[in-house]
């Protein structure tokens, strides 16, 4: 068992990669350890240590004990100018925005809107932690996760992203959004 400061630097090598929500049972797996007593301490300590220390990075926890270390949403803006491609692409935004609008929806209504690519885009977003799905019968129900309300900076509940993405519309003006529309259905 490693001894607690290499205990964190291992769960702070597994966050800063996975670039994803990692469960505990995992972090505990891939750092050789059943003490989930000392895994969580390792945890808390680092949390504290990106707060306390006014770092650019966060730990932060999502429901089902997973974690996550991101960017803090100030420093979003700075690191978009050295990016050469954004996370997602423009059809897996364009998903994410439907399932976000009309949340909780079916995922075969998703498909039906967007295309069959949109079984690959819900693939995606589910990987990344940012939509959730429940099994109903046959079909998946989706919705948006509390990471995806954390990173897009909203109140973590349906009303309050439809809300959010109306504004953000408006702003884009109707006629913009009627172009890259087209635009977009067009390249997938």
């Amino acid at each position: 068992m490693p001894d607690p400061e290499e205990l964190k630097a291992r769960i702070e090598a597994i966050l800063f990669s996975a670039g994803k929500p990692v469960p505990l049972n995992l972090i505990m797996r891939v750092c050789e350890t059943k003490s989930k007593k000392m895994v969580l301490s390792a945890i808390e300590e680092l949390k504290k240590h990106y707060q306390e220390n006014s770092r650019a990075l966060e730990l932060i926890e999502l429901p089902g004990n997973r974690y996550l270390l991101k960017l803090r949403r100030e420093y979003m803006e700075l690191v978009k100018k050295i990016l050469r491609k954004p996370l997602l692409s423009r059809g897996v935004m364009r998903t994410l925005s439907f399932i976000a609008y009309h949340q909780p929806i079916e995922q075969s209504k998703v498909a039906e809107a967007r295309g069959g690519s949109a079984y690959k885009h819900i693939k995606i977003l589910l990987e990344k932690g940012l939509i959730e799905a429940e099994k109903s019968g046959r079909t998946l129900i989706l919705r948006t996760s509390p990471l995806f309300a954390e990173l897009y900076g909203v109140e973590d509940s349906p009303a309050a992203i439809k809300r959010k993405l109306k504004a953000e519309i408006e702003k884009m003006g109707m006629g913009e959004a009627d172009k890259e529309a087209k635009s977009d259905s067009a390249s997938e």
